[in-house]
């Protein structure tokens, strides 16, 4: 397969997150502020789209594999496109949150589809190709909150709104590009695998950090009165893990995924310890690091460890997906009711111990790959 197709895929996956993530952060509580939401409604809305996901996750890697990935990742597309003008109809807390459930569709079957189409196209280097669309989409991911920030200060919500829409499309046109691929499953023989169950453990460890950390980081002690600086690190986690991605999947298409997953897991459980019980800047600082390559690690070996385990690639990643997301929706809300000492350890422990029970289970199942 050309590089061609490769390089519409890396496009695609950049302007459908950069115009999400634009959508939400900073946008989302500020608009919704404007329009006299409380905290808690708030609150209410920022969930809407992961509790989407979900749902959709998994439901649209199967129907990729019945009806192929181009056709769900027009619809994906289409949603993108059109989710963004909805937020001018939205003028109270149902209705915004219906649009970022509307919204959470698009992403919910971009994440696993593309993924799956990545394996499709690139099967002897999908650890590689996987890590280099996750890395464009973190690129789109750390651009957005400065644009969109600095697009609401100088001319209003409509312009964020507008812009949105118009990556949304670029997303769309992109693909009728695509090639097709797979779309020949006639009987849904999806197998539950305990392996495949423990690995959407692994990254819902991964990604209940993940959001643990973007939520409570500005809240420690030492931050409270320097929003620009946690801010900073919070886009030097992403920035490294869009550097590290590419190379560790490259890594795992070399000397196989186990042993990356158990390093990388081991580094992000290790660093949430740190957040439990750091007193001290350059600790937080030191965690946040060592999570953005743990995690870069772990995750660069999940996911095409899932599309090797089923033969049902699309199915497979949304799984995983939708597993990741339950977790990163119960991360905040762990920490948030333990407070940060025991939440975030109780995050790092998670971690571990879902680490070796997979390594414990994994020996006995047979799969593709070369431990």
């Amino acid at each position: 397969m050309n590089r061609k197709s490769l390089y519409f895929v890396l496009l695609m996956g950049f302007f459908a997150i950069l115009g999400s993530t634009m959508s939400k952060s900073p946008t989302l509580p500020l608009y919704a502020q404007s329009l006299g939401l409380s905290k808690g409604e708030i609150g209410i809305i920022a969930a809407a789209s992961t509790i989407t996901g979900i749902f959709v996750n998994f439901a649209s890697g199967l129907l990729s594999d019945i009806y192929g990935r181009k056709r769900l990742l027009k619809i994906s597309g289409f949603v993108f496109f059109s989710a963004p003008l909805l937020y001018f109809l939205a003028g109270d807390v149902i209705t915004l949150a219906l649009v970022r459930a509307y919204y959470g569709i698009a992403t919910a079957i971009f994440v696993p589809v593309s993924l799956a189409l990545i394996s499709d196209l690139y099967p002897d280097k999908k650890g590689t190709f996987m890590g280099i669309l996750s890395s464009a989409t973190l690129v789109g991911r750390a651009i957005a909150p400065l644009l969109a920030g600095s697009l609401i200060y100088f001319a209003g919500f409509w312009i964020v709104f507008v812009s949105c829409s118009l990556f949304g499309f670029i997303t769309l046109a992109i693909t009728f590009t695509l090639p097709e691929a797979a779309g020949s499953l006639k009987k849904f023989e999806f197998s539950f695998s305990s392996s495949l169950l423990l690995l959407g453990l692994l990254d819902a460890a991964v990604y209940m950090a993940y959001q643990s950390i973007e939520t409570f980081l500005p809240l420690f002690y030492f931050l409270e009165d320097k929003a620009w600086l946690s801010g900073l690190i919070l886009t030097i986690e992403i920035s490294i893990m869009a550097l590290v991605k590419p190379y560790a999947g490259y890594l795992s298409d070399k000397i196989g995924r186990i042993k990356p997953i158990i390093v990388g897991m081991s580094m992000v459980s290790v660093a949430m310890l740190i957040f439990a019980f750091s007193k001290s800047l350059p600790l937080i600082i030191g965690g946040a690091v060592l999570f953005s390559l743990g995690a870069s690690v772990s995750e660069a070996s999940t996911k095409p460890l899932a599309t090797e385990i089923s033969a049902l690639r699309g199915t497979a990643l949304g799984f995983l997906e939708s597993i990741k997301d339950i977790g990163q929706a119960l991360g905040p809300i762990i920490v948030g009711f333990l407070g940060f000492e025991m939440g975030f350890t109780f995050v790092g422990v998670f971690g571990i111990v879902a680490l070796l029970i997979f390594m414990i289970t994994f020996k006995a199942i047979q799969i593709k790959d070369k431990i």
